[in-house]
């Protein structure tokens, strides 16, 4: 029961810290996209992409292993701290040196090329800050994360504001989101040296060598970078493609699975270290463990996909620039459903790195990678973006299914069948049971299967969504996805 409430706790401690700074990110997004239009808001998408490959590159896949090691043995905190560090800004300076020479033979801009160059030095920056957030996690003071977060929300909010006011585009943007950055490891690294560690030159193993770190990470570097270049590379491929036009009109659309899909990410963090001490006693334990995360991040996300999806139009209309952005709602309505898939594959990646499983993450991120590009090769140039966002949707598809199938023949696998489909029935059946009734009751507000009734005001749009949300539980019950023992735990938790 304390284990199921440290994950809550450390899960909700994230998500504030991460999601403050998303919901005024998105006020700021509001502020921004009339400011830039397509055409702003693609090269933005195109930095973020790119930086983001560089970052998953340099990062050389060693925050959930750093996270490991120091769970295991604390006394090592700073040996593999430090050498994490050197690690990562030593691939850092190569990333970067790589960027310079591309944007030279790319042809951009000289405004398009500050913008990616200048956001590449965040890739040093923000190495430092997740090696600092691997540390806390591992000693499971999550809380001075999210207060960092939440610092750099502040700060990015405040001066992007300013600054676009102040006629600065896209570059004030850029210098915004490099302070915000900046500001995080302010907050953090004292608060990381007081509370954590501890800090000794050498622990008990010794010093850390490189080269035994990057031979440690080696198979999760590539696995994670094979997973963010298939995430990513959908921004870059379309911008070579089709313009950056077209690029921003994908960026706008795929604002929901980017944002909420940290969720599950936060998720995955809070409850690994719980799951590593498990592993290390039962992998029976650890199963049951797995089965019951999977299970709530599924109730969790499986509705707000479908709510996303229903109310994708107001919420691009929602950012202004009149109809530049509409094709953007179908982008949103497509790619949303990345994130039961990508919820999936969280869970099932912390059990295999429970069960020492990480030389299988090369080929879990070689496939989908090649599944995507393909897709995206094909699609793109026909869809454009449509077919951006269904490559994208595939991917993860095949990435949840491929880390199931390594975890078979383990005695880690969870039981699969309520975890993964009573989500889904409990969520359709809810709201076909919620439009029947609707239809019979209502008439006139012509509820059907395919949405809510956006178009009639908020009441019946108000009443049509809490009917829903109301038989969802009732839903979970009947279809034993929730049982009396969930029920308990969640009391349980409330109270703790």
């Amino acid at each position: 029961m304390g284990a199921s409430r440290n994950i809550a706790k450390n899960t909700i401690l994230l998500a504030v810290g991460l999601y403050s700074g998303r919901l005024l990110a998105l006020f700021l997004r509001k502020k921004m996209t009339p400011i830039l239009g397509p055409e702003g808001i693609g090269l933005w998408t195109l930095a973020l992409s790119i930086t983001g490959i560089m970052q998953t590159i340099s990062n050389f896949g060693l925050g959930n292993l750093l996270t490991r090691e120091i769970s295991k043995a604390r006394a090592m905190t700073l040996p593999l701290f430090w050498t994490t560090l050197k690690v990562r800004w030593l691939i850092a300076a190569i990333c970067y040196a790589s960027l310079l020479g591309y944007a030279q033979a790319s042809g951009w801009e000289n405004v398009d090329r500050t913008v990616v160059l200048l956001m590449g030095v965040a890739i040093f920056i923000e190495g430092t800050g997740l090696a600092c957030d691997a540390v806390l996690q591992a000693h499971e003071k999550v809380q001075f994360q999210s207060l960092a977060q939440i610092v750099s929300a502040l700060v990015y909010f405040g001066l992007g504001w300013w600054w676009l006011s102040a006629g600065y585009g896209i570059l004030g943007l850029v210098w915004a989101n490099l302070a915000s950055r900046v500001g995080r490891l302010l907050v953090m690294i004292p608060l990381m040296l007081k509370h954590t560690g501890p800090w000794q030159r050498q622990g008990p193993g010794g010093s850390i060598n490189m080269r035994y770190l990057m031979r440690m990470g080696f198979p999760l570097f590539l696995a994670t970078t094979f997973a963010t270049i298939y995430s990513q590379i959908d921004s870059v491929m379309l911008e070579a493609i089709k313009g950056t036009s077209d690029t921003g009109i994908y960026g706008q659309g795929r604002q929901a699975l980017n944002i909420l899909v940290m969720l599950p990410g936060l998720f995955g963090l809070a409850f690994f270290p719980t799951m590593t001490r498990y592993g290390q006693n039962s992998p029976a334990d650890a199963a049951r463990l797995g089965e019951r995360a999977l299970r709530f991040i599924l109730v969790g996300v499986v509705p707000v996909a479908l709510f996303i999806m229903f109310v994708a139009g107001p919420i691009i209309h929602w950012f202004g620039d009149g109809t530049s952005f509409d094709d953007s709602i179908i982008v949103m309505m497509i790619g949303i459903w990345g994130l039961p898939m990508h919820a999936i594959s969280v869970v099932m990646n912390r059990v295999l790195m429970t069960a020492e499983k990480e030389k299988y993450f090369v080929i879990i991120g070689l496939v989908p990678m090649l599944v995507n590009l393909a897709l995206n090769m094909v699609l793109i140039p026909r869809y454009t973006y449509y077919g951006a966002a269904v490559a994208t949707v595939i991917s993860l598809m095949v990435n949840a299914g491929m880390h199931v199938y390594f975890l078979r023949g383990t005695d880690f696998l969870p039981p699969l069948r309520r975890a993964l489909l009573g989500p889904f029935a409990a969520v359709g059946a809810s709201w076909a049971l919620g439009a029947l009734i609707l239809r019979l009751v209502v008439p006139t507000w012509f509820v059907g299967w395919q949405g809510l009734p956006l178009n009639l005001g908020w009441g019946p749009f108000l009443v049509s969504s809490i009917l829903m949300l109301g038989l969802y539980p009732v839903m979970l019950w009947a279809g034993r996805v929730v049982k009396a023992d969930d029920i308990r735990l969640l009391k349980e938790l409330k109270r703790g």
